[in-house]
């Protein structure tokens, strides 16, 4: 109001000036120049009290009314609603590159029924104790806020239709003893994605290289970074069932139109749980003389890994398998739609290779001294899966599915269950195996998500091997069942298969210009079950040949998200 009443006076000023100079013009000599010169300054006024005007604005949005505490409020101290600033770039630009944060701090809790030892994430799932430890006595509760997790993703334009870009995402779960190479390459510090990209839009092909999602893992859009499809789970080792793996490699993807993709990468091989020691063939294998056989023990010895001295930039205090050859994988996507529905399904085969050394020994690991049986040994892994997304009712249902079936593969799943065993004539035996997942989303509101996941991974099949003291995996005759139940009772099966169902939420309390601020809330059930065994109590329990243990988990996670989500790959837009 002070401000228009000021310019009111001042244009009554200027007409009055006027007019008189109109009615004595002969007398003042009065021009047309300086009538200008006064509407000109006028001009500059207004400007000037248009600009405190703004300044007094702002000082009076964060000024502070007796008694009302810190708030916008007006200038005469009633509280008014609150005025976010305007939107801003939460980008940094420098010469032509654009850097984007991103990331999130959390606050985490896990309650389990059974002690694990673990963090935010539970142990692989193939590893929950038995009622023999004592640890499936206790409870364990843990807080903690090492999920917490910084990204950025730096891109450079090349031109109109090349695109160079570098993608890096860390967070603080690693811990340097247990740092390996088996699914998630967590070393320290915790290294989850790490890699650059080059994207030849107008030829439609994109090259990516370094540390990422394997390509094995389910993707949402086409296939391209950080596209992939996670299980929505607070829990760090996601769900059992669900196909992944985080490792160096190299990609090539090439697009066909707007759905249809094919790719294919070369990523780092890894044998967990390989199986060396010794093993005696039986006689009729004719390696080695029956008559050593039966006096003197002779063996093979079987090197498949090794364990760190401390050099090499590798961690000394785990092992690492024997591997030359990197694990290929091809995948094809397509994306149709049907009934105004964007649908994805993709297809990928897998090859492996699982790779020991075989050497003659008498007793454990003795010079070779029968016969000539010293050389290298590799066996073929496969595997073939697939998945899919649907958008039920876009925007409100989507459902998803994946599979992985094949031998030696287990390394892919979340459970991490055995995945080669060692033959009678020392080759490495990759398991028969299978894995499952599927998922529903309701997106209930725009800020709340609820989800449900169930999925499973099973050994398909125990290998035995008759007159042969090679273990095998899942022989009844060499594994103790009769004390699972019974603390520190004995418990020597194998894990034959490991389920789980799990349900929760995630619910975005705030979502503005200073990010979001997002609560999750998790329940899991989780079973695992052995081979049978055999019982020395078996007249009295009969039913304990397939032991059985579970493990119940409720999590709850409080997460600020400051920055916004790093955007996926460039648009597929490849011209032809």
């Amino acid at each position: 109001m002070r401000r228009h009443r000021i310019l009111a006076g001042l244009f009554l000023a200027t007409v009055s000036v006027v007019a008189i100079n109109q009615a004595h013009a002969a007398d003042d000599s009065v021009t047309v120049e300086e009538v200008k010169e006064l509407k000109a300054r006028l001009r500059q006024l207004e400007q000037r009290l248009d600009a405190q005007a703004k300044e007094q604005k702002k000082i009076n949005a964060y000024q502070v009314a007796p008694g009302v505490g810190p708030g916008p409020i007006s200038k005469g101290g009633v509280p008014v609603a609150y005025e976010p600033p305007p939107p801003w770039d939460k980008k940094w630009h420098l010469n032509g590159i654009t850097i984007t944060p991103g990331g999130f701090l959390a606050m985490e809790g896990v309650w389990r029924s059974r002690d694990q030892g673990a963090d935010i994430g539970d142990q692989p799932f193939g590893s929950i104790p038995f009622a023999n430890s004592q640890l499936a006595h206790t409870n364990e509760l843990r807080f903690s806020a090492r999920q917490s997790r910084v990204s950025a993703l730096v891109e450079g334009p090349v031109n109109s239709s090349t695109l160079i870009s570098g993608y890096g995402e860390l967070d603080f779960l690693g811990a340097a003893n247990s740092a390996n190479s088996n699914e998630s390459n967590s070393y320290n510090p915790r290294i989850r994605n790490l890699y650059l990209t080059v994207d030849w839009n107008d030829i439609g092909l994109h090259l990516l290289g370094g540390q990422s999602w394997s390509l094995a893992t389910l993707q949402g859009k086409g296939i391209s970074p950080r596209n992939e499809v996670i299980p929505a789970t607070i829990d760090a080792q996601y769900v059992a069932g669900f196909t992944w793996a985080r490792q160096p490699g190299i990609r090539l993807t090439k697009e066909f139109g707007n759905d249809f993709w094919v790719a294919a990468s070369a990523e780092m091989s890894q044998t967990p749980n390989c199986p060396g020691g010794l093993v005696v063939p039986p006689p009729s294998t004719g390696i080695v003389p029956p008559t050593a056989f039966a006096t003197n023990g002779v063996g093979l010895a079987i090197t498949c890994d090794q364990v760190s001295a401390g050099g090499g930039l590798l961690n000394q205090y785990t092992t690492y398998s024997l591997n030359h050859v990197p694990d290929i994988i091809a995948k094809a996507a397509w994306e149709p739609t049907i009934a105004d529905r964007k649908m994805h399904f993709e297809a990928f085969g897998m090859y492996t290779d699982v790779y020991d050394r075989v050497s003659n020994a008498v007793g454990p690991f003795a010079a070779a001294t029968v016969g000539s049986f010293n050389s290298n040994r590799d066996t073929t892994g496969w595997g073939a899966g697939g998945g899919f997304i649907i958008p039920v009712v876009p925007k409100f249902i989507d459902i998803q599915g994946s599979a992985l079936v094949g031998r030696g593969i287990e390394r892919y799943g979340s459970s991490q269950l055995t995945e080669v065993v060692a033959n009678p004539d020392g080759s490495l035996d990759a398991l028969p195996e299978a894995m499952f997942l599927a998922g529903a989303t309701l997106h209930a509101t725009p800020q709340l998500d609820i989800y449900a996941y169930g999925g499973g991974e099973k050994i398909l099949s125990p290998q035995i091997f008759a007159n042969s003291t090679a273990p095998g995996y899942g022989n009844p005759a060499l594994a103790n069942n009769s004390g699972c139940y019974i603390e520190f009772g004995t418990c020597s099966g194998v894990t034959k298969d490991a389920w789980e169902l799990t349900a929760g939420l995630w619910d975005k309390v705030y979502e503005g210009s200073f990010g979001s601020l997002r609560v999750g809330l998790q329940y899991a059930y989780i079973q695992r079950e052995l081979y049978p065994g055999f019982l020395t109590t078996a007249p009295l329990l009969p039913n304990l040949g397939t032991p059985k243990t579970n493990e119940n988990t409720v999590s709850a996670s409080l997460r600020y998200y400051p920055f916004d989500a790093p955007p996926p790959a460039p648009p597929l837009i490849a011209k032809y």
